[in-house]
């Protein structure tokens, strides 16, 4: 993780947000990175839905949409929220990188 807090993507064309993630595992917000998948604004939506991963907090396949953040010095209020209606079905506030957060070493999944 290493100091990133956040880590956006937008191939596949839906909308994926993850806990703050450590080596596969949710960890304290401020400690670990949340990836965000935003895609959903596009021609068309994917139709097959994500895998239930423990880490995966909010998925849509459904709702066209776009991600709506406001930002200071201590954190980033992101919002994911839907076009047209500009509903907001998800939200999220992920702080900065806390000083205290212990190095992780990467550990592999079998």
């Amino acid at each position: 993780s290493s100091g990133i807090n956040a880590e956006y993507g937008g191939h596949l064309h839906s909308y994926e947000r993850t806990c703050p993630v450590v080596a596969g595992d949710c960890v304290t917000p401020g400690h670990g990175t949340v990836y965000v998948i935003v895609g959903a604004a596009g021609k068309f939506l994917d139709s097959q839905y994500y895998n239930h991963y423990p880490w995966s907090k909010y998925q849509n396949c459904d709702k066209f949409g776009f991600e709506r953040i406001t930002a200071n010095s201590t954190h980033m209020h992101v919002e994911f929220v839907t076009a047209p209606g500009e509903e907001v079905l998800d939200v999220i506030t992920i702080p900065t990188w806390e000083e205290t957060a212990t190095d992780h070493v990467f550990k592999r999944r079998h």
